[in-house]
């Protein structure tokens, strides 16, 4: 029996083993948004209108109504995120030594029509490992991202001289700050600066900014989704 199935199978094999494979240029690139940011079970609420956040590995994925977007290295912030007062601004702290640029946000839009994404950052200043929250900050124009596939967004790189920019300030003007608002051994360490900024003080980009704007279909509802993703210096 087994000597006749043998034939029987390599005849069936045969037609497989001819049939012409395209190559992967010739291959059509399909991403399905809905694979790849499907959300596992919410795990928690993050907002009362339907509003949750997810995270996986090293992804975070956000879902509100049938919306879904996705960015790695981002961690909700509970001690930040009012869920009741502000439920479409929702904090995020990052990684240590990771950022989101040039990283793709991945958006799945369900019964919406085209999100739209914009994207900014902010400046502080630094000393050593701290930022100065309460002193002055730069904030840079929204720009938005352009879609690099349907829903596929490419989060804004910046230049070192982006990086860098911050309004007009004086080195008398920071140690006053840190004086009255630091520690003594901040205060310290500034008091023997001859410039700003220098070493150990420098400008840094402390903030980054995502807005999502867009429409549901059937309803009057707008979708307003704001992004405050706070750099981790600390490790």
């Amino acid at each position: 029996m087994k000597i006749f199935l043998l034939p029987a199978i390599a005849l069936l094999l045969l037609p497989a083993c001819h049939r012409t494979v395209k190559s992967v240029k010739d291959k059509p690139v399909q991403i399905d948004t809905m694979q790849l940011i499907a959300m596992p079970a919410p795990t928690m609420k993050v907002a009362s209108n339907e509003v949750y956040v997810v995270c996986r590995d090293s992804t975070t994925y956000i879902r509100f109504g049938d919306c879904y977007f996705s960015l790695d290295w981002i961690i909700p912030d509970a001690q930040l995120n009012d869920f009741e007062l502000r439920p479409d601004t929702l904090y995020f702290r990052l990684a240590h030594l990771h950022t989101i640029e040039g990283q793709m946000l991945a958006v799945t839009t369900g019964e919406t029509d085209r999100i739209k994404v914009s994207q900014c950052y902010e400046t502080s200043t630094v000393i050593d490992t701290e930022p100065l929250p309460g002193w002055k900050h730069y904030r840079s124009p929204w720009e938005t991202l352009l879609p690099e596939a349907s829903n596929f967004f490419i989060c804004k790189k910046y230049t070192a001289a982006e990086r860098s920019r911050f309004p007009p300030a004086s080195l008398q003007s920071l140690q006053q700050h840190v004086k009255h608002h630091g520690s003594p051994g901040t205060y310290a360490r500034v008091a023997q600066l001859n410039n700003f900024p220098e070493p150990p003080v420098q400008i840094e980009i402390s903030r980054y900014y995502i807005r999502l704007d867009g429409c549901y279909k059937k309803t009057i509802n707008k979708i307003n989704k704001l992004l405050i993703i706070d750099v981790n210096f600390n490790g």
